[in-house]
This record gives C-alpha cells, structure tokens and sequence, in this order.
C-alpha cells in the first residue's frame, strides 16, 4: 500500500495550545518507520504556512489548498492520504477541497461537532467551527478564496462518532440535517453509506478520558481505542485520514502518539 503523509505546520497556538507541533511528534515517533517495517510504501511531504503573518487565519487557510492540491494527488493515484496537522479546521478544510467536497461522505472522529459559526460561538475558536466550515456552514468567501474549497461537502453525509461536548447550536443543526452520532462500528458505516470517497477526521480527543489525555481540556467519556479502531478500518472507501488534535505536551502525548501511529498501521493494513 501507498501512504502519502501530508505533515501540515501552521504555527497557530490559541492560547498557548501547541497542537501545531503534531506533524513532528508523530513523525519522531516513528510513524513512516514503522509503516515501512510493515510493508508499505511512505511519500512523504512537508507543508508550512510561509505568509508573512504564518499564525493568522488567511495564512492557515492558503496553506490548506496546498494540502488540498497534496491530497488530490494521492487520490488520484490510488493512495492514502494521512494528513497530519494539529488543526482541525486546516485539516478538514484542505482534505475536503482536494477530494471534491460535493461527492465526499465525512466520518467525523471527534468529541466536538465542530460545528459552531461566528455567530454562535462564544469562544471565538476556529477550531471548533472545522466541520462548519468545511460543509459551507462557516467563513464561506474565505474558505472559497484562500483554500479553494468553492464545492464544500454536505452537512448531511457527514456522520459523527464519539461526539459527546455538544453545544445548543450545534445540535440545531445536527438535528436539522439528521446527522448520525454513531457510537459504534455499524452505524457508522450506515451513515457514511456507499459513497466512493470517504474523509475519515480523527481528533485524538475522541478517545476515553480516562485512557488517554491528548491536550489539557479532555471530555469525559467516548470510545475505546479498540472500538475507534475497529471503526476507522471498517470504512471500505476511506481515501483521506486526517489526524489532528493531540498537544504534544498533553499529559499522554507519547501515548496518544503510540496510539494513533497504530490506527495508521491498522488503517493502511485493511486497505492492502
């Protein structure tokens, strides 16, 4: 199998949060060692936002269409794309637009929707408003003009797993486009369906709390690592992995690190 590993750097810290630093934590860990060990062939391509602002929003987005432009390549030639950004919002975003937004079903591994809009939410976190964005619901002229995402996904074949931090708005809106929350293997692959490209989002805070802390704000509860495995493996058309959301200086960060390499391994092995 081919994996190509999008490591993706936009040195955008909210407060303080070094989630950006993913790529490289996953990378030392041994990541594309350890795939080669089993097997499979590793590209490997190193994108960083370059703007002469590199934290702001706009230099985020800018280099999330040259994650689209990585990801359609992998696509097109038969490959896993794993993208590997501590932002969720870049990685959905980028992920989204290189596969086609409108043919794409989306597998959101995640304690958060992310679906909240600058208009309802009170933090201000771009983070939180990932799938928002990613489906047309958030920022659309700068998603449009900056990460060439003209064609975003829809909201309704997006299928939720883990999700538990729920805010009032975002579950308007899950209930207004009847949006599963699966909360085992089978009904996720109900609500992904039979779409021929799926974009499976793992945010590493999805995970039980108690077994692994992957930044300083975890959410009690959420699945098994085992059953987040199962899960993801089960997907037959998943074409896109984005892996996001682990602070390396989390309490469990080299174990959060252990376990996400694994779910690769696991990944790229049911797809040979």
């Amino acid at each position: 199998m081919k994996v190509t590993l999008i490591y993706a750097y936009w040195p955008n810290q909210p407060g303080g949060v070094t989630w950006c630093d993913l790529p490289w934590a996953l990378r030392d860990k041994g990541l594309p060692k350890r795939l080669h060990e089993a097997g499979h062939e590793v590209i490997e391509t190193i994108l960083m936002a370059e703007e002469p602002s590199p934290d702001e929003m706009r230099a985020g987005l800018i280099l999330a269409a040259e994650v689209a432009e990585a990801v359609a390549d992998a696509a097109a030639q038969g490959e896993l794309a794993v993208v590997l950004a501590g932002s969720c919002a870049l990685s959905a975003i980028g992920a989204i637009a290189g596969l086609g937004g409108s043919g794409t079903a989306i597998a959101w591994f995640d304690a958060h929707p992310d679906l909240n809009t600058p208009e309802t939410s009170t933090s201000g976190l771009f983070e939180g408003m990932a799938l928002a964005a990613a489906t047309g619901k958030a920022w659309r002229a700068m998603v449009a003009m900056h990460a060439g995402l003209a064609q975003p996904a829809d909201l309704s074949r997006a299928t939720l797993f883990g999700a538990r931090d729920i805010d009032a708005a975002e579950r308007a809106l899950i209930d207004a486009h009847a949006i599963e929350i699966a909360g085992d293997q089978g009904s996720l692959i109900s609500g992904v369906g039979d779409a021929a490209r799926v974009y499976a989002h793992l945010d590493m805070d999805v995970h039980d709390a108690l077994t692994v802390r992957t930044n300083g704000s975890p959410v009690p509860g959420g699945p098994a690592v085992d059953d987040v495995r199962a899960a993801l493996t089960a997907i037959a058309s998943l074409t896109c992995l984005g892996i996001t959301g682990l602070d390396p200086a989390a309490p469990d960060a080299a174990q959060a690190a252990d376990i996400a390499i694994e779910h690769v391994l696991a990944i790229a092995g049911a797809r040979s």
